[in-house]
Parts: structure tokens; sequence; C-alpha cells
């Protein structure tokens, strides 16, 4: 099937206006499987896009995955050339993706390269975004090689970089040609990054209790169970198209997706991109949006108990340090601005119900910032990564 194929119908009104119905139909695959990696190159043919591929990747997963990936492709008769940029949030930039978009037009891309993300979250973003503007449109193909990312930044078809210290500011929905989930990759990961990409999971657990009972029983031993990180990361990813599939572009800013992630955005942000990871900082929303909505009495404390403690179980931390809450509460004011004004923060009720309040008081988030700290040191000591 063509990528992003779809229909014009154009129609003359009475008084002359031309009427305009432009209808868009982007149809990929999302596979998801131990060892799918070595299925990349046959997965190229199958999709027509054998011409010359770009596989895009970051210093760390260049050193693990690119000459593995780079001679697959060689050996199929694909010829692949890499562009490497920095690992870490600081690559989620214009001047970044600007030499992205330099490298891929110095060295001849044509409208039916395809471009290859190999790497986490922040590396999907970015070519997803490259993508969308060179040409008008290239095919990419995500491989996420992150848990973050294989669960949640791979899937839905949003790109996004980051400018002026906002979050995602830059970006736009560009769906892939493919998504190609290998779970063996995580094995090359830190436990810290696996801890973080399971935030997300609790996220997506909250909305949806099957994947809630996993997490809260995941066996706390090796962190690299591929079984059952595999069977996550299905549940996740396909709970959360069901809820994009009557929205997918997000023109509603109303969105349980976005379950602690103003708070966990504004974290990041207040702390340069550079303390937190992504998941890390996301454990800390979650936890604070569980708190304030027990102080509004919208949750039990039986809830409120369960979801600090699925967190605190995938070794999460979940206290926001007094020292970083005035700059927290700064940066969700930018994030109010982006949001035409008004916060729209998603608060749990019970393991599967949500509600979406409009906004969040200063005062309140202060009193809930206190209150998880209290309760935080209650809980078991299983976070080491995130406590600052």
């Amino acid at each position: 099937m063509p990528l992003g194929h779809g229909t014009l119908d154009l129609r003359e009104d009475p008084d002359g206006t031309l009427s305009v119905a432009v209808t868009r139909q982007d149809t990929y695959p999302v596979i998801i499987g131990p060892g799918e990696l070595d299925n990349l190159p046959g997965l190229l043919g199958r999709l027509g896009l054998t011409e010359s591929a770009f596989v895009i990747t970051d210093t760390d997963v260049a050193d693990l995955l690119l000459q593995r990936t780079l001679d697959m492709l060689g050996a199929d008769g694909i010829r692949a050339e890499p562009i490497i940029i920095p690992a870490g949030e600081a690559s989620k930039s214009w001047p970044v993706q600007q030499s992205v978009i330099e490298a891929l037009l110095s060295r001849g891309v044509k409208r039916r390269s395809v471009l290859v993300a190999l790497g986490g979250g922040v590396v999907v973003d970015s070519v997803g975004f490259v993508a969308s503007v060179v040409m008008r449109g290239l095919p990419y193909i995500n491989v996420p090689t992150s848990l973050v990312a294989q669960l949640d930044a791979a899937i839905g078809g949003k790109t996004g970089i980051d400018h002026n210290g906002a979050k995602n500011l830059l970006g736009g929905f560009y769906h892939p040609a493919a998504v190609l989930v290998d779970p063996e990759l995580l094995r090359t990961l830190p436990p810290r990054e696996i801890r973080g990409g399971l935030a997300e999971a609790v996220k997506v657990g909250i909305l949806h209790p099957p994947l809630f009972g996993k997490l809260e029983k995941l066996d706390q031993g090796p962190p690299h169970d591929i079984d059952a990180l595999t069977a996550i990361t299905r549940d996740a990813a396909t709970y959360k198209m069901h809820l994009l599939k009557d929205d997918p572009f997000e023109r509603s800013l109303v969105r349980l997706l976005n379950l602690g992630h103003s708070f966990g955005h504004a974290l990041e942000a207040a702390t340069g991109f550079e303390v937190y990871r992504h998941g890390e900082a996301i454990a800390v929303g979650l936890a604070l949006a569980t708190v304030m909505s027990r102080h509004r009495g919208l949750c039990d404390a039986a809830t409120q108990d369960r979801i600090l403690a699925c967190l605190t179980h995938c070794g999460l931390h979940v206290a926001l340090p007094a020292s970083r809450t005035a700059a927290t509460w700064a940066e969700i004011d930018v994030i109010r601005r982006v949001r035409n004004g008004v916060l729209h923060e998603v608060l749990p009720v019970s393991i599967g119900e949500c509600v979406v309040v409009d906004e969040v008081a200063h005062e309140e988030f202060t009193a809930a910032a206190d209150a998880l700290a209290a309760l935080a040191r209650t809980l078991p000591p299983r976070a080491t990564a995130g406590q600052r």
C-alpha cells in the first residue's frame, strides 16, 4: 500500500467558494518481537524502500548496534549510510537537526530514500521531525532501542524537538512507514534505563488495569526479563493506540495520555534536561498527580498508595526535591502558555479511570509536593536513579 496515500474532493458552492476536502491515510505495521532487528532488510524490501537508506543513531547506540545494522542492510544489497548525533536530550535541538538535514542533502538523499531511526526517544522524535520536513516528507522506520521508545515514543506518529527550553515545542504528526520493536535490544541498556521505561508503562497501566496488574507483579530480579518486557511493551503500545484512535492528531488538549507529563516535562526543563531521565521525571509527575487527586478527594487512599507502591516497585523515585519545586512550577507556567493558557491536568480516580481538570493552583502544587515527600519516606527505598 502506498505510504501516506489519500484523496482530494472538490466542490463549488453556490456562492462560488471552492470547498476542498483532503483525506490522508497512513497504514503501517508495528512489529513487536525478540530478534526482529534481523528482519529489517526484509521489511524494507516488502515496503519497496531498498534504493538507499540512512541509519540515524546516537553516539551511545552507534557503539553497540550501528555496524551490525549497516552490515545487515549491505548484505541484502541496500546501500546504507550512517549519521550519528550526540547522545542526550540536547540533541533534540534545531542546530543538531539542521546538521542532520545538511548531511542528508550533501549525501544525495532522494524522495524514496528511507531514514532508519535506530535509538531511543531522542532519536525517534528527531528522525521523525527531519523526515517530515526534508523534500516535503521522506519515509522513515522507527527501530527503538530503549524501553521508553519501544512502548511509547516510537508509536503514534508524534515528532518533535525542544526549543528555547520548552520540550517538543517544534514538531508535528508524521507517521512512519513501519515500527520495528525488538525487545532483545534492551539487553544493551543499564538498569536505570529500564526503570525509566517502566514509568511510561505505569502511566498507561493506570489507564489500563490488566497492564497495571502485570507491573505490580513484575519480578524484581534481573532487569532484563525479555519475555516480561515484551508482554509489557505489547500491552502498553496496543492500549496507547486504542486511546489515540478517536484523536490521532491531538486536536483536543484534553488527553488522558498526558497523565503525569505536565509535571514531568516541567521537572525535566527545570533541571536543564541533565538530571533526570525522561521516565524518571514522568514517575515524579505521576506521583504528584496522584497525591493531588487524593487531596481533591478524587481518588481514595488505597488508589494513591497502590500507584505510589507500583512506581516504587518498578525501582522509581517518586518525590520532588524541595530544591526543585519553585523551578518546576515556573516551567509549568510555560506549559500552560503553550496550551492556550489552561493546563488541562490529568488526575487518576482509580486504576482504570482518570479525569481532566482545567487548572492547578500554585498552593495546591506545593502542598502535593510536600505531602509526597513525606509519603516517599514511608516507601521501600528501591530507587537509586533520579534521587536528587
